[in-house]
């Protein structure tokens, strides 16, 4: 019926309505188009899973209790804005009713509060009736196939199903049609960051992909190069840059490194060398120990990734690139092992 409407409209465009309707298909078959377990998974659990028809909903009755669980996004904010001020609201938010005239949201934050700054009194929405542990499965589900929604804030629905539903890594993995690994590394993401690293992600200060860096360090250290980058104003690259000299360089260096980012930032590629160690030597020869140095912290440091990762908690594509590369890596540090050695043994 809804798409029927759509089409007896006077849009501009055939392809605009057809868009329209896509939309509006696709939030319909949201739950027909769940993986089976986390169908069963609510059944079993007891949930009534209602999916009811588009209707008007005053703002002032919808809650953002699941607002935590989304990262803000200035830019995106903005262009909703834009979008709804120019053409209105084009698709329903998504809403669940999880206790009589408690209704919170779960998709269309961005929509939400553009229509509050434009004044707008009501929104269009579809209303979902789910448990709570369900609403959360559902705020990925909704965003799965445009994949609208980060890594870090699939993080924070599987941290927190697990710390405040209480639900185990195989429950969670059951409930939202994923492997157990997945949810282990979405944990793992989370839990590494400190938790002013974890704030200031949700409030939009910090980037998703600056948060993935910051996890690689522990967290004792991840607050200070918080404050580094901030003060030093370091883009991605930079600050992963600073994180990689962080990580290969011995602990009293630390200290130097956090008062002074930018001098990682702009130390030129590779690992270098002491300089007493080339008095005398020609250019060539000069290049040649570098590269021989360079060789030997890349084979230590490799070692190390190495046998502290199982391949295996990777998704399948993923181990098998990865598992393909050693492979590759191998057939090289032969050649370079038969020359090494020959060059070597000629000294004696």
């Amino acid at each position: 019926m809804l798409i029927s409407i759509v089409y007896s409209c006077n849009y501009p465009c055939r392809r605009f309505q057809g868009a329209i309707a896509n939309c509006l298909l696709n939030l319909y078959g949201l739950f027909a188009n769940a993986p089976l377990q986390e169908i069963l998974w609510m059944m079993e659990t007891g949930d009534n899973l209602t999916v009811r028809e588009v209707m008007s909903i005053p703002i002032s009755k919808i809650g953002e209790r699941f607002a935590s669980l989304r990262i803000a996004d200035p830019a995106a904010e903005g262009a909703v804005l834009r979008s709804v001020q120019k053409y209105g609201q084009l698709t329903p938010v998504v809403i669940c009713r999880i206790a009589p005239g408690q209704q919170e949201l779960l998709d269309g934050f961005k929509r939400l509060r553009a229509a509050r700054q434009l004044g707008y009194g009501e929104l269009i929405a579809r209303t979902l009736e789910v448990s709570l542990r369900s609403c959360k499965a559902a705020m990925l589900q909704l965003n799965r196939v445009g994949r609208a929604i980060s890594g870090m804030e699939e993080a924070l629905v599987v941290h927190s199903l697990c710390h405040e539903d209480g639900l185990s890594q195989g429950e969670i993995a059951v409930l939202l049609g994923r492997h157990k690994s997945w949810v282990c590394r979405r944990l793992s993401l989370i839990e590494r960051l400190s938790d002013e690293a974890q704030e200031s992600i949700r409030l939009g200060l910090l980037s998703a992909s600056l948060g993935a860096e910051l996890a690689r360090l522990q967290r004792c250290n991840q607050d200070r190069l918080l404050a580094a980058i901030r003060k030093h104003r370091l883009t991605w690259r930079e600050t992963r840059k600073v994180i990689v000299a962080f990580e290969n360089s011995p602990r009293w260096e630390h200290e130097g490194i956090l008062l002074n980012p930018r001098g990682a930032v702009l130390a030129p590629e590779g690992v270098m060398v002491d300089p007493q160690d080339q008095k005398g030597l020609s250019f060539n020869a000069k290049r040649i120990q570098q590269r021989l140095v360079l060789l030997e912290h890349m084979c230590l440091s490799v070692a190390g990734d190495v046998s502290c990762t199982v391949l295996g908690q990777f998704e399948t594509d993923e181990e098998r690139i990865l598992r393909g590369h050693c492979a590759r890596v191998l057939s090289s540090l032969v050649a370079a092992e038969k020359e090494l050695r020959k060059a070597a043994d000629a000294s004696e």
